[in-house]
């Protein structure tokens, strides 16, 4: 029986976690697909809260002042940067012309709250920003998870067990191998679960996987290599 002694709480979902407690968290706001104002509003509370450029916008909508504002400008309105300031948002601002993204600054030049990163705002609109956030996140050798009121995409790091709790269950469950290979990877209360699975990140079979329960309850444990746990909630997906 697996022991979680530790507890990551999103709005939608709790995630128990074995092997890799949170040190500390913080929720970074990308200029992605915005989340849904109450979502962002819950996932705020009592968390560090950083701006990533356009990500103000979102952050102004909602009434979060954030701890601070990172990016090159290019992508946030004008009227959302002049909000931040007024507010007394401290501000690091870089030329547009870098090799770095927003993201991949905001990663390296905050780290005030912990090792654990949720970033949301990396969902929606071109694949490429996506792919770009997710491997920044697993480049930066951080825990962490991307997420929105919409998806969850939750790194889960070898030797390492997680059991997810959402409030309802999402419409299907995958697992992305992040690296080459997964190994000893067990996936409990879905339609087709896995029990010590090798996972190549080159032959991804293991998507669209149902919940067994109307719960959605599910245990995923890995043994070797990054995964990731990926939750689809409100979005259709291909069959």
């Amino acid at each position: 029986m697996t022991l979680y002694p530790s507890d990551l709480s999103l709005p939608g979902i709790r995630i128990r976690l074995s092997g890799a407690a949170p040190d500390g968290e913080r929720l970074l706001v990308a200029g992605g697909r915005a989340p849904s104002v109450p979502w962002l509003q819950a996932a705020a509370e009592g968390r560090r809260v950083v701006a990533i450029d356009r990500g103000i916008d979102a952050c102004r909508a909602a009434g979060i002042i954030p701890a601070r504002l990172i990016g090159d400008g290019d992508s946030a309105s004008p009227e959302a940067w002049a909000w931040a300031r007024r507010h007394g948002v401290p501000t690091l601002r870089f030329p547009k012309d870098k090799d770095e993204t927003d993201t991949q600054l905001a990663l390296r030049e905050d780290d005030e709250a912990g090792g654990f990163v949720i970033l949301t705002g990396a969902f929606g609109g071109r694949f490429d920003h996506a792919y770009s956030a997710l491997y920044s996140l697993v480049g930066a050798g951080l825990s962490g998870c991307l997420a929105d009121d919409r998806e969850i995409l939750f790194l889960l790091r070898a030797g390492c067990a997680a059991r997810f709790e959402p409030d309802r269950a999402p419409k299907v469950v995958s697992l992305l191998p992040l690296t080459d290979v997964c190994e000893g990877v067990d996936l409990s209360g879905v339609h087709w679960p896995l029990t010590g699975a090798r996972l190549e990140r080159l032959r991804p079979y293991a998507v669209s996987n149902r919940l067994d329960s109307p719960e959605g309850i599910f245990e995923v444990e890995i043994g070797a290599g990054l995964l990731g746990v990926y939750l689809c909630r409100d979005e259709d997906v291909p069959g």
